[in-house]
C-alpha cells in the first residue's frame, strides 16, 4: 500500500522539484549553525577539484562553502588536478588514486587504523547533517567490518539494493559493475585504501573508480541514512556531460530524498522500484487520459463538466513527462563495461 502510494505520488514530486530553486547547500551560508565534531569519525580528508575544468571557480566556491558550513575546514586538504581530456574516466580514477596514496603516506604512518573523507567539488548538501548522525557513523565504523561509508551516493543506478542495518543511521549498499554509486563523498579506512592501491599497482587503470570499489568491496560498502550530501544537480559533469540535463531533474532534494526513503523503506532492488514506478506512471497516465477524454466528451455534449478538469490533464502531462525523463536516462546511460574492457 505504502509502496503504491509513494510511486503514484512521484509525478507530483517531480513537478514540485522542477519549480524549486537550487539544491540546499549550493553557495549556502551557515547551513549548520551548531558546531559539528568530526574528529571521532575521520582523521582527515581531501577535496578533489580541477581548476582547468572550473574556469569561474564556481565549483570550488560552492564545495568550500559546504565544507565551511559542515565545520570540516580544518580537516580537509584541497587537491587540484588537471582534467584528462583524452579519457575523463581515467582522469577521475587517477585523482582518487593519488589522494589515496597521499592518505596512506600521511595517515598510515601514524596508525594502521585510520579513516579519511574524500569529497569532490560537485557536492551539494542535503541538509540532514547532524552531530547525532556523525556519532552514529563513528560508533558503526568502530563496531563493524566496513570498507566504505558513502555520505552521498546515486540511488538510481540499476541493480542497487539498499538494506537496513542494526543502526538506523546506516544502510548496506550492494550493486555490481556498471552501477556506479559515484564518489562525491565517502569515508574509507586504511585497509580499504591498501586493497585499492594494491589492485592499482597490479593492474593499473582498467575500470572506473566506482566500479573498482564495487569489484573489491561487494558487501562492505555502506551509506549514511539519510544522506547528508548529494551530487549537485546543476554542477556540470567533467566525465559524462550528456547526462547533465537528466541530473538537473533527478538530483534535486525533493526527488532524491523521497527515492532514498522509498529504497530504504521497501529494501527492494532499484530495478524492481524502477519497473514499479514505470507501471504506476503508465497507469496514472491512462486513467488521467481517460478522465480527460470523458470530460471533453461531457463538455461537448452537455456544455459543462461536473469535475475540475485541470487535475486529470495536469496529472497526465506530469506522468508522461516523468516517463520521458526516465526514458532519457535509460537511453543516455553508458552500457556497463564488459569483463576486462576499459570503460568508454
Amino acid at each position: 500500500m505504502h509502496l503504491t502510494l509513494l510511486l503514484l505520488l512521484f509525478p507530483t514530486l517531480t513537478a514540485f522539484s522542477l519549480i524549486r530553486s537550487q539544491p540546499r547547500g549550493i553557495f549556502s551560508s551557515n547551513l549548520y549553525t551548531t558546531a559539528l565534531d568530526w574528529t571521532d569519525l575521520i582523521d582527515g580528508g581531501y577535496l578533489v577539484t580541477c581548476p582547468n575544468g572550473d574556469p569561474g571557480r564556481g565549483r570550488l566556491a560552492s564545495s568550500t562553502s559546504i565544507i565551511d558550513d559542515s565545520h570540516l575546514s580544518s580537516l580537509i586538504t584541497i587537491k587540484e588536478f588537471d582534467t584528462d581530456d583524452e579519457d575523463r574516466i581515467r582522469g577521475c580514477y587517477n585523482s582518487h588514486i593519488d589522494i589515496l596514496q597521499e592518505a596512506k603516506k600521511t595517515y598510515g604512518s601514524r596508525s594502521s587504523d585510520y579513516n579519511v573523507l574524500v569529497l569532490e567539488d560537485n557536492i551539494s548538501s542535503a541538509g540532514s547533517l547532524t552531530q547525532e548522525l556523525l556519532d552514529s557513523l563513528s560508533t558503526f565504523r568502530k563496531t563493524t567490518d566496513y570498507d566504505l561509508i558513502h555520505l552521498a551516493y546515486i540511488m538510481y543506478v540499476p541493480g542497487l539494493t539498499v538494506t537496513k542495518t542494526t543502526d538506523g543511521a546506516v544502510v548496506n549498499l550492494k550493486c555490481g559493475l556498471g552501477s556506479a554509486l559515484g564518489t562525491t563523498a565517502y569515508i574509507i579506512n586504511g585497509a580499504a585504501i591498501n586493497k585499492i592501491l594494491s589492485e592499482h599497482e597490479k593492474n593499473g587503470y582498467q575500470i572506473a573508480i566506482p566500479d573498482l570499489m564495487a569489484k573489491l568491496f561487494p558487501t562492505s560498502r555502506y551509506g549514511a541514512f539519510p544522506m547528508p550530501y548529494h551530487r549537485a544537480a546543476k554542477v556540470k559533469s567533467l566525465v559524462n556531460p550528456q547526462l547533465d540535463s537528466l541530473r538537473e531533474l533527478l538530483f534535486r532534494p525533493l526527488f532524491f530524498t523521497n527515492w532514498e526513503k522509498l529504497a530504504v523503506g521497501t529494501q527492494l532492488s532499484s530495478n524492481v522500484l524502477f519497473i514499479s514506478l514505470v507501471v504506476s506512471l503508465i497507469t496514472v497516465s491512462i486513467q488521467s487520459g481517460k478522465t480527460t477524454c470523458d470530460a471533453l466528451v461531457q463538455l461537448i455534449t452537455t456544455g459543462h463538466y461536473e469535475g475540475f478538469l485541470p487535475i486529470p490533464v495536469l496529472s497526465s502531462i506530469i506522468s508522461l513527462f516523468t516517463l520521458l525523463v526516465l526514458y532519457q536516462g535509460v537511453a543516455l546511460a553508458p552500457p556497463p563495461p564488459k569483463s576486462g574492457e576499459k570503460p568508454q
